[in-house]
């Protein structure tokens, strides 16, 4: 291995004090060992390396860096190949603004691609509040995504040497995002109600209930708990999104501001169950079964909770009209209730015949 070894020296860049000293990577790889070819490339690519004058790729010098192409070195050898390092400083300031120059582009094009990945985000964040409202569910999708991102951020920091333009623009961003989500997390902790209250079945009959429009497991289910349960006469509307006025006299369920939605940890089939006082076990196993299909928790784990998910979301494909999809829904559940039902009888049945005289 090959090194030309100088004493590190500093010039003035941008206002800024840069060290001018470099690692230089230069390496033959055999044309059959295109596994070698790739690990060695996603390696510079990590940790930073710019291919300049596409002739030798190049890295600040660092105990660092030196210790990384030092270990790609030996991994080309050992494999066949011929790779050479070497620690030189440039002629002159000039020659360092190049290369400088050459890895703040490299950082500016993925901050850029970043920013635009930033930017849908903040839109999709933006149209969910102002059409289907906050929600637990909503806000912890859009931390997930929005902590990938930071990561992703972040990743790109650490091999941004030279402090590339588009570094501030892109965190900026992200921050704004996070001070929106921090909002939604104290507006949805002041929104979080522990329904203590029972309301009355005969206070809700002959009633029509809003919800959103495209209707998936946990309002389709609401549907059929409201119909059967509590208004079997009950009329149903669902609001297009963009649409927030809701009509006067009407009833909202699963809807940000409605009584009847998720709170805490409950999907709204599990606060409709305790807001009307309904204790039958059939419908505690339907409403585990909505719980872990909507939230995704698996917080029950019942094991034919995936049959279930399955059929809903091929009825959904071929039924795009939510009416057309209610109807055959609502036969989906009665079947899941009379079958827990008649299951749960049958237990205590033999449970009871095993009791001694």
């Amino acid at each position: 291995m090959l090194y030309s070894l100088h004493r590190v020296t500093t010039v003035s860049f941008n206002n800024k004090c840069i060290m001018n000293t470099w690692l230089l990577f230069i390496h033959q790889i055999a044309q059959d060992n295109p596994n070698l070819r790739v690990k060695v490339w996603r390696t510079l690519k990590k940790h930073g390396a710019i291919l300049f004058k596409n002739a030798v790729y190049v890295l600040p010098s660092s105990d660092e860096h030196e210790e990384i192409m030092q270990w790609l070195c030996n991994q080309i050898k050992e494999s066949g190949g011929d790779a050479s390092l070497f620690i030189t400083e440039s002629l002159n300031k000039d020659q360092d603004a190049e290369i400088i120059k050459t890895f703040q582009e490299m950082c500016n094009k993925a901050y850029l691609d970043l920013s635009g990945l930033c930017n849908n985000l903040l839109k999709k964040i933006e149209q969910t509040e102002n059409t289907e409202g906050i929600t637990d569910k909503s806000r912890n999708t859009f931390k997930r995504e929005l902590t990938e991102t930071l990561k992703s951020a972040e990743d790109i920091a650490k091999t941004d040497f030279f402090h590339a333009s588009e570094k501030e623009n892109v965190f900026h961003k992200i921050h704004l995002m996070q001070q929106k989500l921090n909002e939604w997390s104290k507006t949805t902790e002041k929104g979080i109600t522990v329904i203590n209250k029972v309301y009355k079945v005969k206070d809700f009959l002959n009633k029509k209930w809003v919800t959103r429009k495209d209707i998936f497991i946990d309002r389709l289910a609401s549907v059929w708990l409201i119909k059967r349960f509590i208004d079997p006469k009950a009329r149903f509307s669902f609001l297009p999104k963009g649409v927030e006025k809701v009509p006067s006299g009407t009833v909202t369920f699963d809807m940000y501001g409605s009584e009847f939605t998720h709170h805490g940890e409950d999907c709204t089939f599990e606060t409709l169950m305790k807001a009307f006082d309904l204790k039958d076990p059939a419908l505690q196993s339907i409403a585990e079964i909505v719980h872990d299909i909507d939230l995704k928790d698996s917080k029950y784990g019942r094991k034919e909770t995936e049959g279930i998910e399955n059929i809903i979301r091929g009825l959904k494909q071929q039924q795009k009209d939510d009416a057309k999809l209610l109807e055959k829904g609502k036969e989906i559940f009665d079947v899941l209730y009379q079958y827990y039902t008649s299951s749960m009888k049958e237990e205590d049945e033999h449970a009871s015949s095993r009791k001694p005289l």
